[in-house]
């Protein structure tokens, strides 16, 4: 088994640079440090965590604690994100499942201060707020945010999405485009009607009373009703010439509704969403244009800053995301 004695000797620096690169410390040149890492890559080199934890007060952990994320698929670039960078940065993230109960985040907590993790990352499986008890630990928060309590986090920028989107809608001719946004429970909701009505008005349409749920909250959960809201509208002498949905599920549904009406996806009309969820938006036909939610972006920044050296500033960073084109639209 390698040492990190033979990693030093391998790369040609001293004990002492090995240990700085495996410790996130400073003081070693870029260069340095990523020769080091792909050297203990290749050489198979395992860092002994007991050890660690008997010479430091911290070790190089970082939490990343899932409320509902890891059951998600919708949700679980947030944690490939965070892991990729986590590994690039020669960091190890301890994932932690929760169900976001008290209980859960108590025994969360307990298992990172065991292994003495420096920083954890808390992430919700969509864009929410939450109200935490103080950690022991720097927190970075992902896909959610503290009203009360000011924290670093990192949340998908729903309305300068919708925005963006709209304009998209209009540049290519649409004019009585209507949106089936989510239910109003939800924090991007409320986000992304702004965005459509605030770039319509831009572009000198007024369009609020174009905005419908798509969803409603029903019993904790939620309910898809696209099959009660859309049919009434597509008998309308003035129907939709798009429809915008709230996320990707909706529009298959929407989908759905205009075949049964005898009407063409893309050519009688458009249909525009937010997800990018696989397997649905590529398999559909046409291929569905969506709005792709950062996640994995999202995952990436706040590894970063939960390595990062001191805490950030309490601020929420919003994430673009990026137009999916196929032929929807």
């Amino acid at each position: 088994m390698n040492t990190q004695k033979d990693i030093a000797r391998a790369a040609g620096v001293s004990l002492k640079t090995v240990s700085r690169v495996m410790n996130g410390e400073e003081g070693v040149k870029p260069a340095t440090r990523e020769k080091v890492r792909r050297l203990m890559r290749e050489m198979g080199y395992q860092p002994s965590v007991a050890a660690q934890l008997m010479r430091t007060k911290q070790s190089d952990i970082v939490g990343f604690i899932a409320d509902r994320v890891a059951t998600s698929f919708s949700s679980i670039d947030l944690i490939r994100g965070a892991q990729d960078m986590a590994w690039e940065l020669g960091r190890r993230m301890m994932l932690l499942s929760t169900q976001g109960t008290a209980r859960d985040e108590y025994l969360a907590e307990a298992e990172l201060a065991q292994f003495r993790a420096g920083a954890a990352i808390y992430a919700t499986i969509s864009h929410q707020a939450v109200r935490l008890d103080p950690a022991p630990r720097r927190r970075i928060l992902l896909n959610c945010f503290d009203p009360e309590t000011p924290s670093l986090a990192f949340v998908p920028d729903d309305y300068q999405m919708a925005r963006d989107l709209t304009r998209t809608i209009f540049e290519r001719g649409y004019r009585r485009p209507f949106f089936l946004n989510l239910s109003e429970d939800h924090v991007a909701a409320k986000l992304r009607r702004d965005g459509f009505i605030d770039e319509a008005r831009a572009c000198g349409l007024e369009v609020a009373d174009r905005v419908l749920e798509g969803t409603v909250a029903v019993d904790g959960g939620h309910r898809q009703c696209v099959d009660d809201v859309l049919p009434p509208l597509l008998s309308d002498k003035e129907r939709p010439d798009l429809v915008l949905c709230g996320q990707d599920q909706m529009a298959m549904q929407v989908y759905a509704q205009l075949w049964r009406a005898g009407l063409e996806v893309g050519r009688d009309v458009g249909v525009a969403s937010f997800d990018n969820q696989e397997p649905i938006a590529a398999n559909l036909t046409p291929g569905l244009s969506t709005m792709a939610l950062p996640y994995y972006e999202m995952g990436r920044q706040a590894m970063v800053a939960a390595c990062a050296a001191s805490d950030g500033a309490p601020e929420i960073v919003r994430i673009p995301g990026t137009l999916q084109d196929r032929a929807s639209f």
